[in-house]
């Protein structure tokens, strides 16, 4: 009778431990399917946008008909009162403008290690990237602080290798208007901060954040290059 209650006992731990098993391998089965639509999304998005900005400068705004690149404000609708103030016929998110429409981040894929800034969608001419033609600034839109599976997945597709190119300084820096965090001594895209981004127009880099320990994923998109 012992033996049979010991053999019972044995069963059920190991009909438990195989139950937790699966229930882990289903979890993470779930988390790399949710990891791979949100990259999805923020690809999307990016191709999206640029898109809006060919079209706006083909065929000009709905107020105006011709459209340089010099002249388009990247203002978006949260960026109050800035984005209502007028004129607006350059805004490429202002309906009387380009119309385009910013769709959120997904928020499974935000990872925010530091509120400086905060995690969010930016976008604007805010830096030159080195290995473009020219030293003008490049428009670029980035997914600030999202998360690494997100971030792996997002290289899986667009470069074939999730691993993330790696900068040597906070993404914010590089994909993040100067003015604002480095405004006495900006800091141009080049191949020295990131030599892994050299003729990549898209991709998701990691970099050290002013968190100790902690670094920062951001998605980048080059979506007019000058």
């Amino acid at each position: 009778m012992i033996y049979i209650l010991i053999a019972v006992v044995l069963f059920g731990a190991l009909t438990m431990m195989v139950a937790r098993q699966g229930d882990n391998s289903e979890s993470g089965a779930m988390d790399n399917e949710r990891a791979e639509i949100a990259a999805a999304q923020i690809i999307q998005t990016s191709m999206q946008l640029k898109q809006g900005i060919d079209m706006m400068l083909y065929s000009g705004s709905e107020r105006d008909p011709n459209t340089p690149d010099d002249d388009l404000v990247f203002t978006t609708p949260d960026d109050e009162p800035a984005f209502s103030t007028p004129p607006n016929g350059h805004k490429v998110f202002h309906p009387a403008g380009g119309g385009l429409i910013l769709q959120p981040i997904p928020p499974q894929a935000i990872e925010q290690v530091s509120t400086n800034p905060p995690a969010r969608w930016y976008v604007g001419r805010f830096i030159n990237v080195e290995w473009t033609n020219t030293a003008a600034q490049e428009v670029i839109l980035t997914a600030h602080q999202i998360s690494e599976p997100v971030c792996r997945a997002i290289n899986q597709k667009l470069l074939g290798n999730p691993a993330p190119l790696t900068a040597i300084v906070n993404p914010r820096t590089i994909l993040i208007d100067g003015s604002v965090y480095s405004s006495t001594n900006p800091v141009d895209w080049t191949t020295s901060n990131c030599p892994d981004c050299e003729g990549k127009i898209a991709g998701c880099l990691v970099g050290p954040s002013e968190v100790p320990g902690r670094n920062v994923y951001s998605f980048y998109s080059i979506v007019l290059s000058r």
